[in-house]
């Protein structure tokens, strides 16, 4: 994620704990399948949102689509597991949430940025 200062581990840590925490509850809901469409667009709103007030003026494509998923692949990707988390056995939770962790640490994030900005034309 990006570095916002001493504490940034911290306060990612803490920020991915609550959209776990957030994920599950939706997951337990009565209206679940209501809550995760909602939940995914509420993480792709606050993404774009906060992609746009961090990016750099100036910057090329390929560093901002990269910034778009180090913001977002985590949240989407820890959301998800908490909504699947809601319901299962013990062993399912541990494997979806083992899963999205590695999805978060081993996802080419860069590559995935420059892919996306010749994609569109502006790599």
């Amino acid at each position: 994620m990006i570095d916002v200062g001493p504490n940034s581990s911290a306060v990612a840590g803490a920020v991915l704990l609550g959209v776990l925490v957030i994920g599950i509850l939706a997951g337990r809901a009565k209206q679940r399948l209501t809550l995760l469409l909602f939940g995914l667009l509420a993480m792709v709103g606050v993404v774009i949102a906060l992609n746009a007030l961090v990016r750099q003026q100036g910057g090329d494509r390929a560093a901002e689509f990269t910034g778009l998923y180090l913001l977002g692949l985590p949240l989407v990707a820890v959301y998800l597991a908490g909504w699947l988390c809601a319901r299962g056995s013990w062993f399912t939770r541990v494997l979806v949430v083992v899963l999205a962790v590695a999805l978060v640490l081993v996802f080419p994030y860069a590559q995935a940025g420059q892919a996306t900005a010749a994609l569109v034309g502006g790599g």
